[in-house]
């Protein structure tokens, strides 16, 4: 329905290419797919599974961007790599202060928690 009102509503230079009808294809097989599965893999037994799975997946497209965009620049690699530690330290200070002290951390605390 989309592509059609897009087609009909538009002509001449201002018309769609057919790259961006191939990615509304693309987009929409992922959709009507992707959103049944997503609503049955999310449950609460796979959630950490699932963020696993989401961490890894950054991972491997962090890689694979710096192997065909970064290549061999030391510099830009080390940038990368900084911010990513600086990434990666401040989830693990934050996931210890909300998560791992024994009344949720110094964020949520209200004060009647405070002795």
């Amino acid at each position: 329905i989309f592509g059609a009102v897009l087609r009909a509503s538009t002509t001449g230079a201002t018309a769609p290419t057919k790259e961006v009808y191939q990615a509304l294809i693309a987009c929409s097989c992922l959709l009507v797919i992707g959103a049944p599965l997503g609503s049955l893999f999310l449950s609460e037994n796979n959630q950490k599974r699932l963020k696993i799975l989401f961490y890894v997946l950054v991972l491997v497209q962090l890689v694979t961007f710096g192997i065909l965009k970064v290549k061999m620049n030391v510099l830009a690699w080390s940038i990368i790599g900084g911010l990513l530690f600086f990434v990666c330290s401040s989830i693990a200070v934050m996931d210890y202060l909300v998560f791992k002290t024994g009344i949720g951390g110094i964020i949520s605390r209200n004060k009647n928690n405070r002795k």
